[in-house]
């Protein structure tokens, strides 16, 4: 038995976003979606899938930025817009619809103008029933779900040489989303025979839900999804009132193993904005898991750092209030980045502190000589990885006895940190 799991960092299962944190300088990105006719395809799903930064270079996972998972379906004449993008990011999308192979469009600005136009081609059913998971999804009541996102995050197959092998992430060969159609039903398809899959499935109005072990054959399996639950609260600055930030909510268990089993609940971050009056709701939020829920430090960091809260939720359309979740100093972290082989840093280049419980990080660029500063940081573990082109962090894996390199724990202000890179071999 073995599982994989891809070795740099990606987000396993689907962020969901839900931010009213828009400024006047975010992007729109608009485009068109045909077929291979040049007909206008409506209904189809734009995702953006990847995100990088235009200027300087960055390691940081493609996925992981908080424009990834935003979507927009198209109209009647097959265009197409998704609002409050970052202007700072390119983007890859990825287009699908029930009966075409989806297609993605890669590396968009949308600042220099429309996406240009994807083209999708008719798809053809799949014969060999070992190779697709069918399904169908439906709210609590039984009734079908339209234009549900359904991700694979996992695969299980079976190796002639190797045995049962586990794989989570980004999957060659497996459909990367499928859309449901007007009667909530769905294929994912992979290009060899596989014994199950996990599924992630998100739709407008309810809460995520993970699905492991379903088989793959002719049977349609029932996917029911339901609302999920409220959670609310508010942030406080000095008993005040701290609005126009943004908080974070993950949960605390986020793991998996072998054979698609789970431990506790990967689902992604979710993200809101507080209001004027400090106050945010988390609406749609999967149930029973328990969470951490925080300020996220690149809105709160001038005004101090937040403590994760733990809280939880029970039962499909529960309530739950944190009550006040407060802002208060936070410690500094001076360090420096140096490369093993004397090098200069190289201009452009960035440095990231994540937090350990959180999934919360800041990114900032290194100085000419490798230096760099975080500020307003609550009392965590965390990793501090560096973005150098051609450079990377020595090689650790789970064995060794030590914390892997770059790890800090901040209880107080530190000045004198190092992180040091070797050459990519």
């Amino acid at each position: 038995m073995r599982i994989r799991i891809p070795t740099s960092p990606i987000i396993l299962f689907s962020i969901v976003m839900l931010t009213t944190c828009a400024s006047d300088n975010d992007a729109t990105l608009t485009g068109k979606v045909t077929d291979s006719a040049g007909n206008p395809l409506d209904h189809a799903t734009v995702l953006i899938y990847y995100a990088g930064v235009k200027n300087g270079y960055s390691t940081y996972c493609p996925g992981c930025y908080a424009d990834c998972g935003k979507s927009a379906l198209t109209n009647e004449t097959g265009d197409f817009k998704i609002e409050n993008l970052s202007p700072d990011l390119w983007f890859t999308l990825l287009v699908v619809r029930d009966g075409y192979f989806s297609e993605f469009v890669k590396q968009v600005d949308p600042l220099e103008g429309p996406a240009p136009a994807a083209v999708l081609k008719t798809r053809q059913p799949v014969g060999d029933a070992d190779r697709v998971v069918r399904g169908r999804v439906v709210d609590s009541h039984g009734r079908s779900i339209q234009d549900a996102i359904v991700e694979p995050k996992g695969i299980l197959f079976n190796d002639k040489t190797r045995g049962r092998i586990t794989i989570y992430g980004g999957i060659s060969g497996l459909d990367r989303i499928a859309v449901t159609n007007e009667a909530g039903e769905f294929e994912v398809s992979y290009d060899r025979p596989a014994l199950e899959v996990l599924l992630i499935v998100e739709a407008r109005g309810y809460a995520p839900k993970l699905f492991n072990h379903l088989q793959t054959g002719l049977e349609r399996h029932l996917l029911t999804i339901d609302e999920g639950a409220t959670l609310r609260g508010r942030l406080v600055e000095n008993g005040k009132p701290a609005g126009n930030a943004q908080m974070g909510l993950i949960p605390r268990q986020r793991g998996m193993g072998a054979e698609l089993e789970l431990f506790g609940a990967p689902y992604g971050e979710m993200r809101i904005g507080t209001q004027e009056d400090g106050t945010f709701i988390f609406t749609n939020v999967p149930i029973p898991v328990e969470y951490y829920v925080y300020g996220k430090m690149e809105s709160i960091s001038k005004r101090g750092a937040t403590e994760p809260m733990e809280c939880a939720t029970k039962i499909d359309g529960e309530d739950v209030n944190v009550g006040d979740i407060e802002i208060n100093p936070g410690f500094r972290l001076r360090g420096k980045v140096t490369l093993s082989d004397g090098i200069p840093i190289p201009e452009g280049m960035r440095v990231t502190i994540s937090a350990d419980r959180a999934w919360d990080s800041q990114t900032a660029f290194l100085q000419p000589d490798g230096s760099f500063e975080f500020s307003s940081l609550a009392p965590e573990k965390y990793q501090v990885f560096a973005s150098v082109k051609g450079y990377r962090a020595p090689e650790w894996n789970n064995t060794m006895k030590t914390d892997r390199p770059g790890t800090v724990q901040v209880e107080q202000d530190i000045d004198d940190f190092v992180l040091v890179l070797d050459p990519v071999k």
